[in-house]
């Protein structure tokens, strides 16, 4: 796309236009294998549906990081592979700074953002390589990298590393 030097205004005009189609292009994408992940609360749906449902293809396509270390619950030191929830929480259109994570069995716990962006969490959606299963922590868990900073080695954040991860609220 050439944009047209002599009218800086329609060319933001453009780019805004191009960007909001993408953006609205992207949100009304639809979770077209078994849903995964429900993200609710905080964040900007369509229509009227209050929530935004994802499989494993479209977590996919969220930008992807690597945590590698040990944890109390698996022998050995693992790699995990998944999201951050600043990339979800851009996708859902959020500013929200706390996340109240459920598993399948109901089990629920609060997660500040900051744990994202200051101490390297991620939900992990993939173990050494292989989609997580059910049996094995999945088909979420959010991971530290305990093995990187002693101070995440604590109840408090063994506790907030939750696994079977199916739902997330959003709270402002």
């Amino acid at each position: 796309m050439r944009l047209c030097s002599s009218h800086p205004q329609l060319n933001l005009l453009v780019v805004l236009f191009l960007g909001v189609i993408s953006i609205s292009s992207y949100a009304a994408e639809t979770a077209q294998g078994n849903v995964l992940l429900s993200v609710s609360g905080a964040i900007n749906t369509t229509g009227s549906i209050p929530e935004s449902k994802f499989d494993l293809t479209m977590l996919n396509r969220l930008p992807q990081y690597t945590v590698i270390t040990h944890n109390p619950w698996t022998k050995g030191r693992h790699t995990y592979q998944g999201f951050s929830a600043i990339d979800l929480l851009q996708r859902v259109g959020s500013s929200g700074t706390l996340l109240q994570i459920t598993a399948l069995n109901e089990y629920m716990t609060e997660i500040p953002l900051s744990d994202f962006t200051e101490n390297g969490a991620i939900f992990a959606t993939h173990l050494d390589g292989k989609p997580m299963s059910v049996r094995n922590l999945g088909p979420i868990m959010v991971i530290y990298p305990f093995d990187e900073r002693k101070e995440l080695k604590s109840e408090m954040f063994y506790g907030r590393s939750i696994w079977q991860v199916d739902r997330i609220k959003v709270l402002p």
